[in-house]
């Protein structure tokens, strides 16, 4: 064991050795986007010392587990750490030395567990008419019926029409007949139309009448299914709207409030499943409810990688937007907590002009700068353009590089002219390449990446590989070489997804092996290794090849 208990408090953890105060952070780092320091690495060392050796039933090669620590002062010029991790161990395993669910509602006598039990007989009672054999046998009826009235319909039909074309023959060769033979057969061959006419109309009547009946049946069953299922999830919702409604959060100053009052200005107005089931806000709620003072954190992932998600074993993240952001902003008010360093501004060296004319403008953007103002940050390349040229009139992106991508950008200098350059890139006629650093090494010389993103909009701006809803998107690689366990990677990306190339990188089924530097799916570094080196397109208005080079600065 590697943790050390002290006033019988088994909460509370301690270091091996002091650390003199002047080394001690001076501000609680941005949850979101932040650089664990020393000691906070120091606190999560332990902890992963402990998982290396511990006999925890949970079994994190085959589900991976989110961490955290939470550096405390909990007594003047005293300092300890808080231990926790996100949602719940295998069979809701308890060691006693991490911290506590906000609200325990697995525990035994709790409100959830007695409202649970309904949620579960209505499950059982949805399972067994689902799989009984009078829903089975009425299913079975239905579809057979269903089968057997398309094949009497086609059949019909089919014979109506053999029928009418032996008519039209008969009525071509009445030409060399006497008038009066021609109206004779002209009203049998009328007749026989009609009556075939009446009893197919009349057989199909019949049979519809009995399909309709097997219909019914079988629609009856699934409407008590579909109304077990309404209940159960009418029932679910007010569940969880009570567990949102007893769920309180503390903040640093002493204020309280709950879930349910926390998102009702988010986009959704609601709390999104599991929130405040995070590390981060069960760390911070134990830390006020002992009457410590948060220095810093961190999380790190632990275990095997989430199917949809990139997350890497042994990788620090920071905290994630969708569930965690209105809580810990109010967790965190009183506190001092460093800016984000999002909306820090930049001070930018001139941004270097790679091709200019009267209608585009090529420039070579610097990692760091966003293309276009964001939400909350304004300086951005096109910002920086306008005091750098001097020029009042607006520029206009025809693409978009990431923040910390480097390399060739194209803007137009007209609205016309940016939606014809606009198109090539909606067509695929543009040929870009980039040029990165992978952290590691990689096997495969060249291939290409087939992978359907989309955004995991509980922690934007992350992508997620989703095969059910996910957009496609395609980059062909080639290995350049690998020196000292860093793979030097071109990329040639055949659609232009959000953090495509990124994504393509990190996941496991694609190079298992994310870009230097990228904060989001792999390790920070001082910049994101990925530059845009060459780009290729057709000039709107000569329709001439443009081909625009940056070598990479790496």
């Amino acid at each position: 064991m590697y943790f050390y208990f002290v006033d019988k408090d088994p909460l509370l953890h301690f270091f091996d050795a002091p650390i003199i105060k002047d080394s001690w952070p001076k501000v609680f780092p941005f949850p979101f986007y932040h650089n664990p320091d020393p000691i906070a690495l120091l606190a999560s060392q332990k902890v992963k010392d402990f998982l290396n050796q511990s006999t925890l039933a949970h079994d994190f090669n085959e589900k991976g587990k989110m961490f955290g620590v939470l550096v405390v002062e909990y007594k003047k010029n005293k300092l300890g750490f808080l231990i926790g991790f996100s949602g719940k161990l295998q069979n809701d395993e308890r060691p006693v030395h991490f911290v506590p669910p906000i609200v325990d509602v697995h525990k035994k006598d709790s409100f959830y567990k007695k409202e649970e039990k309904i949620l579960d007989q209505l499950t059982l009672e949805i399972d067994e008419k689902t799989n009984s054999p009078v829903l089975l046998k009425a299913k079975s009826t239905y579809n057979d019926g269903l089968l057997s009235f398309e094949d009497f319909v086609k059949r019909g039909q089919n014979k109506i029409k053999a029928s009418k074309e032996k008519r039209r023959l008969l009525r071509d060769g009445l030409r060399s007949k006497a008038k009066a033979e021609q109206a004779d057969l002209l009203l049998k061959l009328g007749n026989e139309s009609r009556v075939e006419q009446v009893a197919f109309k009349k057989e199909k009547k019949t049979q519809t009448a009995s399909l309709q009946n097997k219909e019914e049946n079988y629609t009856l069953l699934k409407k008590e299914i579909r109304a077990l299922k309404s209940k159960r999830a009418l029932k679910s919702k007010e569940l969880q709207n009570a567990v949102f409604e007893k769920t309180f959060f503390m903040s640093f100053c002493g204020e309280k409030q709950n879930l349910l009052g926390l998102f009702k200005n988010s986009f959704e107005g609601i709390p999104p499943a599991g929130a405040g089931e995070c590390s981060a806000p069960r760390l911070l709620q134990s830390c006020f409810s002992h009457g410590f003072k948060p220095l810093t954190f961190t999380e790190f992932w632990w275990g095997k990688s989430p199917k949809k998600e990139l997350r890497t074993h042994n990788t620090h993240y920071p905290a994630c937007r969708g569930k965690c952001e209105p809580i810990l902003n109010h967790m965190l008010t009183g506190l001092i907590v460093e800016e984000s360093p999002l909306e820090l501004r930049q001070e930018r060296a001139e941004i270097a002009i790679l091709y200019e004319d009267d209608t585009i403008l090529v420039v070579n953007k610097p990692p760091g700068l966003l293309s276009v103002p964001g939400k909350n940050i304004k300086q951005s390349v096109l910002s920086v353009l306008k005091k750098q040229l001097l020029i009042s009139c607006d520029l206009f992106p025809v693409h978009r590089l990431d923040r910390q991508t480097s390399g060739v950008l194209l803007l137009a200098k007209n609205k016309n002219i940016c939606s014809v350059l606009q198109k090539q890139f909606e067509k695929r006629q543009v040929k870009k390449t980039y040029l990165a650093l992978l952290d590691g090494t990689i096997k495969r010389k060249s291939g290409t990446i087939l992978l359907p993103l989309t955004t995991d909009y509980l922690d934007r701006p992350r992508q997620l590989v989703c095969f059910e809803k996910g957009k496609p998107s395609e980059t062909v690689f080639e290995l350049v070489n690998v020196i000292e366990n860093i793979s030097r990677v071109r990329f040639f990306p055949k659609t232009g997804r959000s953090h495509q190339l990124r994504v393509h990188a990190a996941f496991h089924a694609g190079l298992n092996t994310p870009i230097l530097g990228d904060d989001l799916y792999g390790k920070r570094d001082k910049r994101m290794f990925l530059h845009a080196e060459r780009l290729v397109f057709k000039h709107p208005v000569s329709l001439q090849e443009i081909e625009v080079l940056s070598p990479p600065p790496f």
